[in-house]
């Protein structure tokens, strides 16, 4: 079982994140260069190390001496000490670099050298991909827009925002890949659907993803949002998101920029979001861990009061530390690298934003069908988050909100056969078709529930 963070943030999918870049010829449009690629999956490992999981068939790793389970101790002599060191140093080089990787393999190490070379583009058969670019203030994201096979000229069209995690949204290979998988299924239900690589992310240009804000994240899905709202084959009257995770609080911030004709969630969270991470904390190493309860509750008052210090208060870990000497431990495992990053994930700044933002408050502003789902084996989130959502849509506008449990799915759209096995295997296992056939059926519902509204509107 992979060992928990003390932040438990919204991360979908897991900590693993893919390296990738590539070299296609690109599209007409298509302006962004594409990054190296060197095929690795890596995951953190005890120590402050990092260890490959996987090498992706025919990439430069895979064709070196490099294994999964090796240890990465350096690249080039460069130290690395996480995963996010590891994508940032890989992505400071340029197709064709030769690199040399100092690794642990048990008790041996060694150098394996490799040469950065070419990735593969998304090529489903029976879709069509379209790579783009989306500009977003100082950044140049990476846009990935499927569309039906078919040739109808209009198509309704859906933006797909991501979870709080720094990991790519494109899959040219065969292993799962959650936002991809959903824009596939989707698209083959007759939208087009796009999703966007966040700054520093995949082939996007700008500041590393872990140090962008919240704010500026909502701008960027904004921006994202214009561009698909662009396109000559998107029906602009029926252009919809679709935010999983954390991709809930920043949905309805981008619709009350730029107009859509509604908005679907999935595992997402409503309440404040000190609030949510001291419960979520709780509730998963309990599950995970069944450790001492009374020992846990110790710990959560500890983490309870360093997060109001820091997220409240305004301070920084060392001057929570300087008044209240007894949070040191727990400010180790919630700053496990520098106190500008909690758990190596996001920045300070990011959840300063997050935590002030009044998510309900954006929710009620909002005069659009909504439809807010959850897995029934979800354990991020909670029902009450969406039972609540919905209750909070409704109160300003009656009946513009519904939420639903989505049978046997956990909170990457996974299915599993029982809720010990999604708490055993999270994220690991076949797809869960239903979120997507309800998603669909949803906004299909809209664009009929509209038609049928103007029609009524003409015979009077």
């Amino acid at each position: 079982m992979k060992s928990l963070s003390w932040l438990f943030a919204l991360v979908c999918l897991s900590v693993w994140s893919p390296v990738r870049a590539a070299v296609d010829a690109p599209l007409p449009s298509d302006t962004l260069p594409r990054h190296p690629f060197l095929g690795v999956t890596a995951e953190p490992a005890p120590g402050r190390h990092v260890r490959v999981a996987s090498l992706y068939p025919d990439s430069s790793a895979a064709r070196s001496e490099l294994k999964p389970g090796d240890v990465l101790v350096s690249v080039n002599g460069a130290p690395i000490d996480s995963v996010s060191t590891f994508v940032t140093r890989i992505r400071s080089f340029k197709l064709g670099d030769r690199i040399i990787c100092h690794v642990q393999r048990g008790i041996k190490e060694m150098d394996i050298e490799m040469t950065l070379g070419e990735a593969p583009r998304e090529q489903p058969s029976d879709v069509k991909v379209t790579y783009d670019t989306v500009r977003a203030g100082e950044a140049t994201l990476r846009s990935l827009t499927t569309m039906p096979a078919d040739a109808r000229s209009k198509r309704p069209a859906v933006l797909f925002v991501q979870g709080i995690g720094c990991y790519s949204i494109e899959g040219p290979q065969t292993t799962p890949n959650l936002s991809r998988d959903f824009a596939y299924r989707l698209t083959r239900s007759g939208f087009v659907v796009m999703r966007t690589e966040k700054s520093g992310v995949g082939d996007s240009i700008g500041k590393p993803c872990r140090d962008v804000g919240f704010r500026e994240e909502v701008a960027m899905f904004t921006s994202a949002l214009r561009k698909l709202r662009s396109y000559d084959f998107v029906d602009k009257d029926n252009v919809f998101i679709f935010g999983h995770s954390a991709g809930g609080w920043l949905g309805p911030l981008v619709a009350l920029q730029e107009p859509v004709k509604g908005i679907a969630v999935y595992g997402t969270v409503v309440r404040p979001f000190m609030e949510y991470l001291i419960e979520n904390r709780r509730r998963n190493v309990w599950l995970r861990s069944h450790p001492d309860l009374a020992k846990l509750e110790d710990e959560q008052r500890q983490y309870a009061s360093l997060l109001h210090y820091v997220l409240i208060e305004k301070l920084s870990a060392p001057e929570a530390i300087a008044k209240h000497p007894e949070l040191t431990p727990v400010a180790k495992k919630v700053f496990p690298q520098d106190f500008d990053h909690l758990a190596d994930d996001r920045s300070l700044q990011y959840f300063r934003e997050l935590n002030d933002e009044n998510v309900a408050r954006n929710w009620a502003s909002l005069n659009v069908p909504v439809l807010a789902m959850i897995g029934e084996f979800d354990i991020r989130t909670t029902q009450f988050d969406h039972e609540y959502l919905a209750a909070i849509v409704n109160a300003q506008h009656p009946g513009r909100a519904s939420w639903q449990v989505v049978a046997k799915l956990d909170h990457g759209f996974v299915a599993h056969q029982s809720f010990d096995d999604g708490v055993a295997n999270e994220f690991v296992g076949p797809f869960g078709e239903q979120v997507v056939e309800r998603t669909a059926k949803w906004m299909e519902a809209q664009s009929t529930a509209e038609k049928a509204s103007s029609s009524s509107m003409v015979d009077q």
